[in-house]
């Protein structure tokens, strides 16, 4: 099991949570989602399909690839041992959740009658830049960014899984990704706690103050790219609308 390498979070996770619920909340897309509007659905379920796949390969990628010297450096030797088998154990869960998940996006999706494999809706620009984003060789910016989207997972499943009207468009009444999101069943750390952890850990500053303004400078990039994403997607899809 995990064990947190920093007993205190450099973050106030609460701020970081208002913050990105307010965006999800005056977003034009997710508001028409909770509504039941079926063009927005289709565009949030088709839109973000990109990411939500690449974002998995991103973890794949990461599993085994952590860089060693830096944390040697600041750690030493043997808790750097024992901290980098739980640590790859701990990525390695992530990504396999995270392909779980990806599967439950289809899934919904599928119940729609979209079919994600095919392959037929482009990438906009602002989800290439959250992909971009997520392949980063730099783990600070890698970990802190994937704390962002688990940020925003969180929100949005927390939002839409309490919208009748969206959860009643599925002919199962459910979103199965956003309730696997709702449920936080971990032993020990959850993957927002690790992925702060771990972005910490790699920082190349002891001061506390300067790890937080790194961190929440590139959350606050993810959840920004993410907002813009949204608004993309709702003037793709529902271009015939004012947006409300």
């Amino acid at each position: 099991m995990y064990a947190l390498l920093f007993s205190e979070p450099v973050l106030d996770r609460d701020v970081i949570r208002v913050g990105t619920r307010e965006g999800i909340f005056s977003s034009p897309l997710i508001r028409a989602c909770a509504r039941g509007d079926q063009q927005a659905i289709r565009g949030l379920l088709t839109g973000f399909w990109p990411f939500v796949q690449a974002f998995e390969r991103a973890i794949d990628q990461r599993v085994g690839h952590l860089p060693l010297r830096p944390l040697v450096e600041r750690f030493g030797q043997s808790r750097v041992k024992e901290f980098f088998g739980e640590a790859r154990e701990a990525v390695r869960e992530m990504k396999d959740e995270e392909g779980s998940h990806a599967l439950l996006w289809i899934s919904g999706a599928e119940e729609l009658g979209i079919n994600l494999s095919s392959g037929d809706y482009p990438i906009i620009g602002s989800v290439e830049e959250l992909i971009k984003a997520s392949t980063s060789t730099d783990p600070v910016e890698f970990f802190s960014w994937l704390a962002g989207v688990e940020y925003l997972a969180e929100e949005l499943s927390a939002y839409l899984c309490h919208a009748p009207a969206f959860t009643n468009a599925f002919p199962s009444r459910r979103w199965i990704w956003g309730e696997a999101h709702n449920a936080h069943e971990h032993d020990g750390p959850s993957h927002l706690e690790i992925d702060e952890d771990l972005a910490r850990a790699y920082h190349p500053s002891h001061d506390p103050a300067v790890v937080a303004a790194t961190l929440a400078a590139n959350i606050g990039r993810c959840i920004q790219l993410f907002d813009i994403a949204a608004s993309e997607i709702f003037t793709e899809t529902t271009p015939q609308r004012e947006m409300a």
